[in-house]
């Protein structure tokens, strides 16, 4: 997917933080994107840390040592731009009966409400107002109803096919509405798979539900496309300031690890092209968590992920079939401690890597050498959901609801940070912290919700 030299444009000089009453809709809906491709730049910068994807290389007490942090910016992106920009777009498509901008931007709004409760649990939502300053909270479980009630609600309105349709001003799929609808069924899946930990078999049964109608293949991924013009925040804040000494995160060791053979037995050959060395270095070694220190290795632009035509990539069909293979595991009956499973789970999870590696240029031959060794080509019989898991966290890389999946199962086999916040007395991080400005502002309602940053959300108890 390219940006057309339309949108290019927008991203060059008309992205308005006002919200324009009188904005159209082809107006209203690149600039939607915009902001949801920042949200998810914001949580994936926090949540990789939280994940252990990332690691700070700013010593001790860094965010990878589990210290609490606000994500002001998510907060700020999704309620000042992105709730008000897409209840704009859905109003104006009703009235102006385009029943796919309707749907677009109920998909959308149901995408960015997952990001939130996934970072802060409880948020508001049908409160939710630019007018409204003090909104009540919802509920995490309420959100997650609300989540695919709107995904629902998008899956039907683009199914009418009917009124004025997106084109150039559509960034992600170019105005392609089974695309749209594809993404909507892929999202049901996913936030039904959020809440497996209530219940393995209602999560599993409504993901495989939605996975026929989900994406098919790398050209259904969800991202925004940047080129060397309208730069991509990985490349141009994160980068491009660890290349100018600007230092600020780089690749954790629980990722790096997972890549290099210190874990699986054999070396990725994802490795050299998600993660680039340190000059003069030749061994692959990510940061301790907690420790600054330990890294061989640099998050610079010459990785896929960190270059100067980089995307940011928000779904993708690789984590659907992740999906499918954890779906089915626990419809089969499985569990974090069981082993074994069927054959179609089994199928699924050598998808993960075979699509990932696809959408990432690995060549065939190193692929398949990859799949068939006895570390990753373990067999039906053999299969654990750390396997499934372990493949899906390396395919989801910068990609913040990985951090849902980890949480979910009690941070896997992951090790504690060094120098972990003594405040969650040896406890695991579970949400981040309310921004200062919220507490602030809406501080009745904000205090209402607060919990301790080690206190488990609804969605992760049983």
């Amino acid at each position: 997917m390219t940006i057309l030299s339309g949108c290019q444009s927008f991203l060059d000089v008309n992205v308005d933080p006002t919200l324009k009453s009188d904005a159209t809709l082809q107006e209203l809906l690149p600039t939607a994107q915009f902001y949801t491709s920042e949200a998810s730049y914001q949580q994936a910068y926090v949540a990789g840390q939280y994940a252990q994807q990332l690691g700070s290389n700013l010593g001790t007490n860094g965010t990878d040592a589990y210290y609490e942090a606000e994500n002001a910016t998510g907060w700020s992106n999704l309620y000042l731009y992105v709730i008000p920009q897409l209840n704009l777009l859905v109003q104006k498509g009703q009235t102006e009966n385009s029943p796919a901008y309707v749907g677009i931007a109920k998909t959308l709004l149901a995408y960015n409400l997952g990001l939130a409760t996934a970072n802060w649990e409880n948020v508001p939502f049908s409160q939710a107002d630019q007018k409204n300053f003090t909104p009540g909270y919802d509920t995490q479980q309420t959100i997650y109803t609300s989540i695919q009630k709107l995904l629902d609600e998008g899956i039907a309105e683009l199914a009418k096919n009917a009124g004025t349709k997106p084109g150039a001003d559509d960034m992600v799929y170019g105005g392609d509405l089974g695309k749209w609808s594809r993404l909507a069924y892929s999202l049901k899946a996913r936030y039904a798979m959020h809440q497996s930990g209530l219940n393995p078999q209602t999560a599993a049964q409504a993901a495989l539900a939605a996975l026929p109608n989900a994406m098919t293949s790398n050209a259904d991924d969800f991202q925004l496309q940047y080129n060397s013009k309208n730069l991509s925040p990985w490349y141009s804040r994160v980068a491009l300031a660890n290349s100018t000494g600007n230092l600020s995160i780089t690749y954790g060791s629980t990722f790096v690890d997972l890549m290099n053979g210190k874990v699986q037995g054999i070396v990725d050959p994802r490795l050299p092209i998600v993660v680039s060395l340190k000059n003069g270095q030749t061994t692959y070694a990510g940061v301790v968590p907690g420790s600054g220190a330990g890294s061989t290795v640099d998050f610079t632009i010459r990785a896929w992920h960190s270059n100067i035509n980089s995307p940011i990539v928000m779904m993708t069909y690789a984590e659907v079939k992740a999906i499918e293979a954890e779906a089915r595991f626990l419809a089969n009956g499985g569990s974090l401690t069981s082993t074994g499973t069927t054959t179609d789970a089994y199928n699924a999870y050598l998808d993960i890597a075979r699509a990932n590696m696809q959408k990432l240029g690995v060549a065939t031959e190193a692929a398949n050498t990859y799949l068939n060794d006895a570390a990753v080509s373990v067999g039906a019989t053999n299969l654990t959901l750390l396997h499934i898991m372990h493949e899906k966290y390396k395919a989801m890389f910068l990609i913040g609801d990985i951090w849902t999946d980890v949480r979910k199962y009690n941070y896997l086999d992951f090790p504690m940070p060094l120098n972990a916040n003594p405040d969650l007395n040896g406890q695991r991080i579970q949400r981040m912290k309310y921004p200062s400005s919220e507490l602030t502002r809406n501080a009745a309602n904000a205090e209402a919700n607060l919990k301790q940053p080690s206190v488990k959300m609804w969605v992760f108890t049983k």
